[in-house]
């Protein structure tokens, strides 16, 4: 499947150490998803859509499923750091690999920007006069350091903040469950499904609110992709990554779904509206739980904490993997430290999240949603080609007659049913006045990355001509 790129030169790659082992892979992928917007940014797409909500984590699901099926395709077949910008540009050309490199290096880094400002506004709920932008240089300056020690010591200090989030939405789960359905801490009163439908209906903004809310949704999935750029450092990958593909699909899907039914079955969807805390504060507050809300936000802010630690990781190894294919080597992008750590790519990254901490300064009530919003465009587009490239790749194996290990089943059907969703997901961004504005945000960047990596072919393309005359 994979081929060598004839469209500039290559170094000789300097590996990664292998160090992340199955388990730390599977929660590493978990842990860069679940993070703040699912734990405190939910409110919002609940307030567009209503219950209506739980057709968006459904049908996000199944996208998601579908991209990490073609992206397993690939990486079992060829790990590699660069991993899904690797892949498309031996699909698309040099151009098509720095410009996905590229895109996912911004969405990451706009992500931990966004998460880092609501860290801050979480803080405030036990600090309320706490500089809003001062925990998110806390946290910045202490996951670069756990990110320039060994991969080994940051995956396991991933490992256990994911552990820690989904033991927190397991319960969450369950004592929804019981608060609806057996009437327990509720004076025997059953709950049951009435909230869905009881206040203004199950779509009570129609479908175009189910519409609108895609977006935001779709930003709470993105980032599972991740898994295919740990391919690079994870011990026996071809048995490892095939274990992970197959079982953090199904588990993210489970935890999202099943932690959304639980919110809207236990608390009115009008209550959640303008509310500035989280659905799981909300649910253990009426539980009667002592310090539950205090013990809640400290799990939510720890999973900003991981979302962030993961964030930073792979936008270091995105640049990382493109500078191997000397797109971008002038700043020594491909250094190693002393760890087999991409040093200076995570020194880059930690410094552009940087500038989200100067705009949580200036200005700290509205950072959130403006940097939430500019990062879902860009995680739309890597779906998109990553499925636009496993059609690609997959058509060449087969005239190439390479036999595929993980191979996607119901191809080609199933990679263009996923093309179709990640376009009209995109499409909805459009209708929706929330996130219009991570479509120009997104496009002016995209616009950026297509004449940057075209200047860089084309001066590679000059070199190679002058070397050989």
């Amino acid at each position: 499947m994979m081929q060598q790129n004839q469209d500039v030169t290559h170094t000789v790659k300097k590996p990664l150490r292998r160090s992340l082992v199955n388990r730390q892979v599977q929660m590493l992928a978990i842990g860069g998803v679940i993070g703040v917007g699912l734990f405190y940014g939910a409110t919002v797409s609940v307030g567009l859509a209503g219950p209506g909500v739980i057709l968006d984590f459904i049908l996000c699901g199944i996208i998601v499923a579908i991209v990490m099926r073609a992206l397993g395709e690939m990486t079992v077949h060829q790990p590699t750091s660069g991993s899904f910008s690797e892949f498309a540009g031996e699909a698309f050309g040099a151009r098509m690999r720095l410009i996905m490199a590229g895109m996912w290096w911004f969405y990451w880094v706009a992500t931990v920007m966004s998460e880092l400002a609501a860290i801050g506004k979480l803080i405030q709920f036990w600090l309320p006069n706490f500089p809003v932008w001062l925990p998110g240089v806390i946290a910045l300056a202490l996951f670069t350091i756990t990110n320039l020690l060994a991969v080994r010591v940051f995956g396991e200090l991933e490992y256990w903040f994911a552990v820690l989030k989904i033991m927190a939405i397991s319960v969450f789960i369950i004592f929804g469950l019981l608060f609806a359905f057996t009437g327990i801490f509720r004076g025997g009163e059953i709950l049951g499904l009435t909230n869905l439908y009881a206040h203004g209906g199950f779509l009570p903004h129609g479908w175009l609110g189910v519409v609108m809310a895609v977006s935001l949704v779709v930003q709470a999935y993105s980032g599972v992709e991740t898994l295919g750029v740990e391919a690079g450092e994870s011990s026996k990958p071809e048995k490892v990554m095939r274990r992970a593909f197959r079982s953090v699909t199904v588990r993210i899907a489970i935890l999202y779904v099943g932690s959304m039914f639980v919110v809207l079955t236990v608390i009115p969807w009008q209550h959640l509206i303008g509310s500035n805390s989280s659905p799981y504060v909300i649910l253990f507050s009426r539980i009667g739980i002592p310090f539950a809300a205090s013990l809640v936000n400290l799990i939510i802010v720890l999973s900003g904490f991981s979302s962030c630690n993961t964030g930073l990781y792979g936008g270091s190894r995105m640049l990382y993997g493109v500078a191997q294919e000397r797109n971008i080597e002038k700043i020594h992008l491909t250094r190693l430290n002393r760890h087999q750590v991409p040093s200076v790519a995570v020194w880059l990254t930690a410094l552009a999240i940087s500038v989200g901490i100067l705009i949580t300064y200036l200005a700290p009530n509205n950072v959130y949603v403006w940097i939430t919003s500019a990062s879902a465009f860009a995680s739309l587009f890597t779906w998109l080609m990553i499925l636009l490239t496993e059609v690609v790749l997959r058509r060449r194996a087969q005239q190439n007659g390479q036999t595929l290990s993980y191979a996607m089943p119901f191809w080609p059907i199933l990679p263009w049913i996923g093309i179709v969703l990640v376009a009209g997901a995109i499409l909805a961004i459009f209708l929706s006045p929330l996130t219009r504005v991570s479509v120009f945000a997104g496009l002016i960047w995209l616009v950026l990355m297509i004449v940057y990596a075209s200047v860089q072919v084309a001066r590679q393309r000059l070199n190679v001509k002058s070397i050989h005359s």
